[in-house]
């Protein structure tokens, strides 16, 4: 099994993606505006390259829902170093590194103590939250200096969103590492068997997952001008659904991180959405879930259709 740049499993949520765009053009003007169409980037940007991360840890037949809390940690290390009167390009280094480190601690529970990825990642997702909340005393940073804040601005966002699902693709499609990341989420025994290191390709996955998470975290901090240890609460939800509704197979070994970009914008379009038609936040968990749903029941229907596609064939 390999990645794709772009094929069927991508087709459904690119199809969504041009109805909705299309649908609130025509029914909302404000759609059309230049600030709307830069929130709806800049929001796509911070989920879908989150969502980069997570794929290639999905592709791995893994899972990480610690990306929220990861956000939170790198934010407040890059916030705290431009308090402390750092550069703002080291400061954001710092972040990178937070986030990579923390990527790096699930990598290693899970290959080094054999922990479940699940159950290790719920942990650190309440170990990074609770610990940044309890070294920065739940304090609120900001306001930033403004060249760090072009970071989560205008269409800077949305470059970087290109950017890293670029170099991702590319990685996954073009490297030995992406493609024994796929090997090891279609079958991870046989490629054990075939002598590559699966434990440090998976430490390798989990850093990147933190990379991105971090990224994305400076992207939430810089457009908000503020950060604070609860934000990020429920993102890897977001997250997990950009991946799923994209394509990525959440048993590993298919999919296409194209896919997963799409599924971001996706999300972020439903977001606008309920805003510009006045309908309660609350209910943007509702339409969330039924595409979620939506994309499980297409897995589902690929599924038999591979199976019958074997039975004919074989």
């Amino acid at each position: 099994m390999r990645s794709r740049i772009a094929g069927p499993r991508e087709w459904p949520t690119l199809l969504l993606v041009v109805l909705v765009s299309a649908g609130m053009a025509l029914a909302y003007p404000a759609f059309r505006t230049a600030a709307n169409l830069t929130t709806v980037g800049q929001n796509a940007a911070f989920i879908g390259i989150m969502a980069c991360g997570q794929s290639l840890v999905v592709l791995s037949a893994g899972l990480d829902l610690s990306v929220g809390s990861v956000l939170a940690l790198s934010g407040c290390a890059t916030a705290e170093a431009l308090q402390r009167g750092i550069a703002w390009p080291v400061a954001a280094l710092i972040g990178l590194m937070a986030g990579a480190l923390a990527g790096g601690v699930n990598g290693a529970l899970i290959t080094y103590r054999r922990l479940p990825p699940i159950l290790t990642t719920l942990a650190t997702l309440l170990l990074f939250r609770y610990g940044t909340h309890i070294l920065t005393g739940a304090r609120n940073y900001g306001p930033f200096p403004e060249a760090f804040n072009t970071i989560g601005n205008g269409w800077t966002p949305l470059f970087l969103l290109l950017i890293v699902t670029a170099l991702c693709t590319l990685m996954t499609l073009r490297t030995r590492f992406g493609r024994q990341v796929i090997a090891i989420g279609g079958n991870e025994q046989a490629v054990r068997l075939s002598g590559v290191d699966v434990d440090r390709i998976k430490r390798r996955v989990y850093t990147l997952s933190g990379l991105c998470a971090a990224l994305g975290g400076l992207i939430v901090m810089a457009f908000n001008n503020n950060t604070q240890s609860n934000v990020g609460q429920g993102y890897e939800l977001d997250v997990i659904a950009a991946c799923v509704v994209g394509g990525i197979r959440i048993t590993g070994g298919e999919g296409s991180l194209p896919g997963a970009a799409l599924g971001a914008l996706l999300i972020a379009l439903l977001r606008d959405a309920l805003i510009l038609t006045g309908r309660p936040t609350e209910q943007y968990g509702l339409f969330t879930g039924a595409v979620i749903l939506l994309a499980a029941g297409l897995e589902r229907w690929r599924a038999r259709q591979q199976e019958r596609a074997r039975r004919v064939n074989g």
